[in-house]
């Protein structure tokens, strides 16, 4: 029997896999294109843990023309010379407390490289002290030009997102860093660049960033340049599967009736499905690795950790995570993203949760040549059931902040109240959890609250599916059992209610005034109330001071209009604008706007009522809380100020809000 090679869990280093004959998928040959093409300076993009640093190691190798570690792989064999040029190869992944210790700590970096090839580089600014080494790096080497490797560009970045003022700060550091490498005195001593790392934000966050990197994260050529393709894997695990599905059938975790290519499905099914655009399928190189160390299925990429700005992310704006909308990203979406911007998907996609399911081409109209141009728009998917399985449970350690063991206990407990058809516990789980979301975190519509609860039975384990379409209607949730026992959940949601005061009301009531009333006719109620609240003298202040010439009746009311917000209290205009509305609006209005809204047309004074109390406490809700007027339909909009304005003081509308 064959002696297995070595795996390198924990080894990223080039020569030390080779020089201890380890498990190697060989990416030589699209190395060679990278390295001999015409465009030399890249970028790229992969999640953590996919063979980045391995990729920058090989180069740093390659350009230091080791043959001798290459001879059995395909560039060894081609007609690559090999030959030695000068290397600044940097990692970023710093654990700077600060902007300046970030600076200082790679400025340190730098000066490391400079003593150890015994360089004398002039003290300088980190950007130009950049420029420096590497200009004297070529001088020192008979002007041969100087390879540029960076690894985890973005770290500084990324690990800053809690703090919004660093991460920006961090972000123009790099910017000025890279910058340099386009200065017409650097330029040409630099032979090749390749920048990685998990985001792309980094570099688009100021101005137009390091534009003379060649992005090729989507570039079908090098899809497989890091991971482990279907032929790759089959190359170098087949001779492993015989005795892993030994080891798994003694261990339990697979029947002993499973032969080797249904272990090979399920390998795949587990740690397959990463795409980045042209249907070459990646396997996670991480995951791969650790299942055939530990012979276990488990999440093994997932507990090696999460990225620190997708953690900042799903706390700050859990509701986008938990169902992002997964089609039709233009590829500039795809690629840039303001930092201060972040979309949920971009970020989900580059850190690794999700992958490309579909690519088409859409026209799309050139904003400086306004001709119409073919781009390519991308559809989202979890790439496996290692992700599809963790995602959620993630999400939910995040936003509740939770340990996984008390997951456990609430997914048993749950579970059990559910199989026991205990309504009350299963509230009382639910409400648990979701009274310990913070204010700013808290569900405020119905969708919101199906959206959490979705969250909170699927991260338990349970297998849940949402929005179900049936023969005539469809299920919000479906919780399967398996066995064939399924649980259905209806959500209906109700605030928190309570009495609104007099003075939310007439807020409320004016608010709605402001948007129903004309402006000439707001102009003449502040300038009505400004009358009643201030003396002759002061008016005439008022007006000599906005006026060189007498005004009419109508400049005068805009004058003091214009100064009614300044000179009154607000309780002082949201009385006067009530009032306003109630006496400018009929009855008759009212009506008119319902009989237009429903299909009945003789609608009685209860049946007004009673459709304003339906709609009265939302609308309150609305008013007070955010811009209503985005989010409620015009017909709706115009049944709510009417309703408002008429009986938004009397009794007649009993008007809760939560």
């Amino acid at each position: 029997m064959a002696v297995l090679k070595g795996l390198p869990l924990g080894n990223q280093t080039f020569a030390k896999i080779i020089d201890q004959n380890l498990v190697y998928a060989d990416k030589t040959k699209l190395i060679y294109f990278l390295v001999t093409s015409t465009e030399r300076n890249y970028f790229l993009s992969r999640p953590r843990r996919f063979g980045k640093t391995l990729l920058l190691s090989t180069l740093d190798e390659l350009f230091n023309g080791e043959r001798a570690r290459f001879q059995n792989l395909w560039i060894g064999q081609s007609d690559y010379d090999f030959p030695k040029i000068p290397v600044i190869h940097l990692s970023l992944s710093m654990e700077a407390q600060s902007t300046q210790s970030f600076k200082n700590d790679l400025m340190a970096k730098l000066k490391v490289i400079a003593d150890l090839e015994k360089l004398k580089v002039r003290e300088a600014s980190l950007a130009v002290y950049f420029g420096f080494l590497i200009k004297a790096l070529s001088h020192q080497r008979d002007n041969s030009k100087v390879a540029v490797l960076i690894d985890e560009y973005d770290a500084p970045v990324t690990r800053a997102m809690g703090d919004e003022a660093m991460a920006t700060a961090n972000a123009k550091v790099l910017h000025d860093f890279f910058a340099i490498l386009k200065d017409p005195m650097v330029a040409p001593c630099v032979r090749f660049t390749l920048v990685t790392g998990v985001t792309r934000y980094a570099l688009n966050s100021i101005d137009s960033g390091p534009n003379h990197l060649n992005d090729i994260s989507l570039d079908p050529k090098y899809a497989g340049l890091c991971g482990f393709t279907l032929a790759e894997f089959d190359a170098l695990f087949a001779d492993r599967l015989g005795d892993t599905l030994s080891k798994l059938k003694k261990n339990g975790q697979i029947e002993s009736s499973v032969s080797q290519e249904v272990l090979r499905k399920k390998i795949f099914n587990w740690y397959d499905g990463y795409d980045w655009g042209d249907g070459t399928r990646v396997l996670n190189p991480y995951s791969i690795l650790k299942f055939f160390e530990s012979n276990n299925f488990d999440s093994h990429w997932i507990q090696s950790g999460r990225p620190g700005h997708l953690t900042a992310l799903i706390r700050k704006k859990p509701l986008d995570f938990l169902f992002p909308k997964l089609e039709s990203y233009l590829s500039t979406e795809v690629r840039k993203s303001e930092l201060t911007q972040l979309q949920a998907v971009p970020v989900l996609f580059h850190s690794g949760y999700l992958t490309i399911d579909k690519v088409t081409k859409v026209q799309v109209e050139n904003p400086l040549t306004k001709e119409k141009e073919l781009v390519s728009s991308y559809s989202f998917r979890l790439p496996n059931f290692e992700v599809s399985s963790a995602y959620y449970r993630d999400c939910f350690e995040v936003i509740f902040g939770r340990e996984p063991k008390e997951l456990i206990a609430n997914g048993v407990a749950m579970r059990q109240a559910i199989l026991s058809k205990d309504a009350k516990a299963v509230s009382s789980i639910l409400e648990d959890l979701l009274t310990s979301l913070s204010y700013s975190q808290r569900p405020s519509e119905e969708k919101d609250f199906h959206a959490f609860i979705h969250l909170i039975l699927a991260s338990m384990g349970l297998n849940v599916v949402s929005e179900q379409s049936g023969y005539n209607n469809r299920l919000d949730i479906c919780v399967d059992l398996s066995e064939g026992v399924y649980v259905i959940i209806e959500l209906k949601y109700r605030s928190d209610k309570k009495k609104l005061t007099k003075a939310d009301e007439t807020k409320a009531l004016a608010e709605a005034a402001m948007e129903t009333l004309p402006r000439k006719r707001q102009d003449e109620i502040l300038a009505k109330a400004l009358r009643n609240s201030i003396d002759n003298t002061e008016i005439m202040k008022i007006i000599r001071k906005n006026s060189e010439k007498t005004p009419s009746k109508s400049e005068i009311n805009k004058i003091l209009a214009n100064v009614a917000i300044e000179s009154l209290s607000k309780d002082n205009i949201n009385q006067v604008l009530a009032e306003a509305a109630r006496n400018s609006l009929s009855g008759d209005a009212v009506k008119k706007v319902l009989t237009e809204a429903t299909p009945s047309l003789d609608i009685s004074k209860e049946e007004i009522d009673e459709l304003l109390s339906e709609t009265a406490q939302k609308a309150l809700s609305d008013i007070s809380t955010r811009n209503y007027h985005g989010i409620v339909n015009y017909k709706a909009k115009q049944i709510i100020d009417l309703g408002l304005a008429i009986y938004g003081g009397d009794a007649t509308v009993k008007a809760l809000f939560g």
